[in-house]
Parts: C-alpha cells; sequence; structure tokens
C-alpha cells in the first residue's frame, strides 16, 4: 500500500503503472492524466512537475523497502527465507516500484541508481546480521535477485519449474549448509 493517499496514491499509481508497463518515454503528463483520469491541470494540483511524481516514486520505493528491511530485522533467523521467498513474486508493489525506478535509472538518472543502492545496502546489512558472513549474505542477496529475475521471465506462464517455493527451499537448504556453525563458547 502506498504511503500517499487520496488523488496523489492514484496519480503515483498511474505514473508507476505507466513507467514500469510502457518506459520513461510514455510517462508524459498527458500520458498521465489520461490514465488517472484528470486533467493535467488536476495532476499538476497535486504535483507540480514531472521532478515531483519522479519524487514521490523514489519516496515509496524508500518507504517499502525500508518496511521490508524491518521485517527481515525483527526476525532475523527467517530473513534469508523471507527475502529469497519474497524474490519469487513480481506482481508486488515492492517489485513495480524497483521496476520503475530501474527504468529511470537507465535513463543515466544518478539519484535513481543511488536509491536502488541504497535499497541493496539495506537488504543486504539484513541479510549480513542474518547469516553472520559477508560472502553468504551476497550469495542470499544475488540469488534473490536471480529469482526475481526468472519469475520475470516466465511472468505469463502459470507453471515456471524454475521459480516455485520449492526452488528458494532448495537455494535456503544450500546456503545453511555453508554456513559455518558457530564456535562453541570458550
Amino acid at each position: 500500500m502506498l504511503t500517499e493517499q487520496g488523488k496523489r496514491a492514484n496519480i503515483l499509481t498511474a505514473y508507476l503503472n505507466i513507467l514500469v508497463h510502457q518506459g520513461t518515454r510514455a510517462a508524459t503528463l498527458e500520458a498521465l492524466s489520461s490514465a488517472c483520469k484528470l486533467s493535467k491541470a488536476g495532476v499538476l494540483h497535486h504535483f507540480p512537475n514531472m521532478l515531483a511524481l519522479r519524487q514521490g516514486i523514489f519516496t515509496e520505493l524508500e518507504a517499502q523497502a525500508a518496511a521490508e528491511v524491518e521485517q527481515m530485522m525483527a526476525d532475523l533467523p527467517s530473513a534469508a527465507e523471507y527475502y529469497l521467498v519474497s524474490s519469487l513474486s513480481r506482481d508486488n508493489l515492492l517489485e513495480r516500484l524497483i521496476d520503475a525506478v530501474y527504468r529511470l535509472a537507465q535513463t543515466e538518472d544518478q539519484e535513481a541508481l543511488e536509491l536502488l543502492r541504497s535499497c541493496r545496502d539495506g537488504w543486504y546489512g539484513a541479510l549480513l546480521l542474518a547469516t553472520k558472513n559477508e560472502a553468504l549474505a551476497k550469495l542470499v542477496l544475488f540469488a534473490g535477485d536471480g529469482l526475481n529475475h526468472n519469475a520475470l521471465l516466465d511472468l505469463e506462464k502459470p507453471s515456471n519449474p524454475f521459480v516455485v517455493p520449492e526452488t528458494a527451499q532448495q537455494v535456503l537448504e544450500l546456503i545453511h549448509q555453508l554456513q559455518p556453525s558457530p564456535s562453541p563458547a570458550a
């Protein structure tokens, strides 16, 4: 759920959908006003320009990513599993926000790139606390990204043997096997 409410949320959702499904070139004020069924003046009343809309998307991604990191930190023993299983999903708000910001980053938007790096660093930080091992934390991060990428490849297919909950469990089992045992207390 977006942090914004009412018409601002509707406008941001329309902008998000245009970015994700049609790309940055299609994200014009005209297309946006048509998508959210408001006049251009109505859109501009809530967001004074396209930069304000872009910032709105950034703010939403920051909030969603922070909430996910907070959830991971609240249950560190399950953080790796949570990250891998949540990576199987492609049609949730967080994934759509990431996709939209990636689209913006592809236009050499340095602020978008920095935001994506910041999100990655937050997830990595939680995974590092959970695994207590830099290489394992990176492995979980990369495996989750790979699961997410493969989920995108077969978004329209109801059965994808590469991206099922069992896949995340299999990867998690391998990660647990690689995790060093705690040292005995002296």
